[in-house]
């Protein structure tokens, strides 16, 4: 029997109390009482996991690890040119010093994660861990093999790992982490389900295309699809980028991490519902911009 992790807006109250923060809206990360929960000399980091969601109907991850990579060397907010390296007879540098670049295991609820449940700005806290001081390299997120994709309400299909190894790294850059407090750090994972599934040979595979960014850096994009229930696939593109989103039953969407820039704005429609296209939404870092109602037509 699978242990399905389902995390949705109605549930989001509840969980902030169990996990400290598991869920929001454009929100912050609350400080309150952080610093008493991190030992002198050492740190906290969060890792929240959200979703770039696809046209599926469930997307079932199977979650047993997550680990993060640090340059004890370094100092948190060192930036993402500064090296620590080591030298030759001749003074030419050779290599980073590898006893200052250590991997610690994070504190995580292991489970089936429905990632489609993790859309229009619903996040989940998933993995938290007190670590030697130190700047953030890397995000090791390792897999189970109970992974199934639903293509519908009742028609199911096992998602075999592509790959020989059941686990994948995500690079971090300094500009991706969010400093909560001096010693308190966060950082969002954005599973980009519409790039990571693909049918070959009689399956689906997973291929994870997982981006790391600062939610609280970024800009966001929300707006509605009219009418409810049209099942539109909303993209988000100029010549640089592209994310999604899939409104919920009610029409609403809300894009985040997204870059600064110009975008166009796609909608495609499904049950019978056209297509439609709005250029040139502004993207600010920092801010929310709001498309006007799009309403579809058949």
């Amino acid at each position: 029997m699978k242990t399905i992790t389902k995390w949705s807006a109605t549930s989001c109250g509840i969980l902030m109390l169990l996990l400290v923060f598991a869920c929001n809206k454009q929100n912050g990360f609350s400080n309150s009482g952080s610093n008493s929960q991190v030992p002198a000399g050492k740190e906290k980091v969060s890792v929240v996991l959200m979703d770039g969601p696809a046209q599926f109907d469930s997307v079932l991850i199977d979650i047993v690890q997550v680990a993060v990579e640090v340059d004890t060397a370094q100092t948190p907010m060192a930036p993402d040119n500064s090296f620590c390296w080591s030298f030759d007879f001749w003074g030419f540098g050779r290599n980073r010093f590898n006893s200052s670049v250590v991997w610690d295991t994070l504190s995580i609820t292991p489970g089936i994660y429905d990632l489609l449940q993790l859309r229009n700005g619903v996040d989940t806290l998933l993995a938290t861990g007190i670590l030697t001081p130190g700047k953030i390299l890397k995000v090791q997120v390792t897999l189970g093999s109970d992974n199934t994709v639903y293509t519908d309400a009742t028609t199911s299909y096992p998602l075999v790992i592509f790959g020989p190894n059941p686990y994948f790294d995500i690079n971090v850059s300094r500009e991706d982490v969010d400093s909560v407090t001096n010693n308190e750090f966060k950082l969002w994972l954005d599973f980009n389900l519409h790039r990571s599934i693909f049918f070959w040979n009689g399956e689906f595979l997973l291929k994870p295309e997982i981006t790391v960014f600062n939610d609280q850096v970024l800009g966001r994009v929300d707006g509605f699809i009219n009418p409810w229930g049209s099942s539109a696939l909303v993209e988000l593109s100029n010549q640089t980028d592209s994310v999604y989103a899939v409104p919920g039953w009610a029409g609403n969407y809300l894009v985040r991490g997204v870059q600064a820039g110009v975008y166009t704005l796609s909608v495609t429609g499904r049950n019978g519902y056209k297509d439609t296209t709005i250029n040139n939404i502004t993207v600010i870092d920092g801010q929310t911009t709001n498309v006007p109602t799009i309403t579809l037509h058949q």
